[in-house]
């Protein structure tokens, strides 16, 4: 497991690095991976923990690429038609073009130079479909209400029983949130493409 938490943080590393030439990332991760094993080294032992304090005290991934790009000279790419396409159809894509317009927000997200890769996960795995998923959950459980009647001693009463056994609360609780992540998260990537191509 340990092992693992440094080959995925060398693995954002070299995502981050993406625009950097093959040779200047190889020998960046490299460095990296050294200086991680000479911190571990020095550690008593070598458990999760140890491995996680090593690599806060290293940093974010993107922020060591920054400073790469930095020292050699490259500008950081800036915000466009791409990432306003991105932010626009990963919540709402899914509904004007059914699961293809939210596809294609996550093909601009993912390749965009812009964000980093925890950015894009984030975008991936938080709205997945966007708001296409709130409303289906909106309509289906509208229509799983089946409305009859019961004929009893007291005469005949009208029943629409709840197939999904979830309360109104309940159920109003989960679409609002199914509504906010989608938005908050746009709003989120918009900000995270405005600074980082403006930093």
């Amino acid at each position: 497991m340990a092992e693992n938490l440094v080959d995925r943080y060398l693995h954002e590393l070299k995502l981050d690095l993406g625009d950097l030439p093959r040779s200047r990332q190889n020998e960046l991760v490299a460095e990296i991976r050294e200086h991680i094993d000479i911190a571990l080294a020095e550690e008593s032992t070598r458990g999760e923990a140890d491995v996680r304090n090593v690599l806060e005290r290293l940093g974010d991934p993107a922020d060591i690429a920054k400073e790469a790009h930095e020292r050699m000279g490259i500008r950081p790419a800036k915000a466009g038609l791409r990432e306003t396409a991105a932010v626009i159809l990963l919540p709402i894509g899914g509904v004007v073009i059914p699961l293809f317009g939210w596809i294609a927000g996550l093909i601009l997200l993912w390749s965009s130079p812009i964000w980093t890769t925890r950015d894009k996960y984030i975008g991936s795995l938080i709205i997945p479909g966007g708001l296409m998923l709130p409303l289906m959950y909106f309509l289906g459980s509208a229509g799983s209400e089946v409305c009859g009647t019961v004929s009893g001693p007291r005469g005949t009463i009208s029943t629409c029983p709840d197939s999904s056994g979830l309360s109104d609360a309940i159920r109003l609780a989960i679409f609002a949130l199914t509504v906010a992540a989608p938005i908050v998260t746009a709003i989120y990537l918009a900000r995270r493409a405005n600074t980082l191509s403006s930093g």
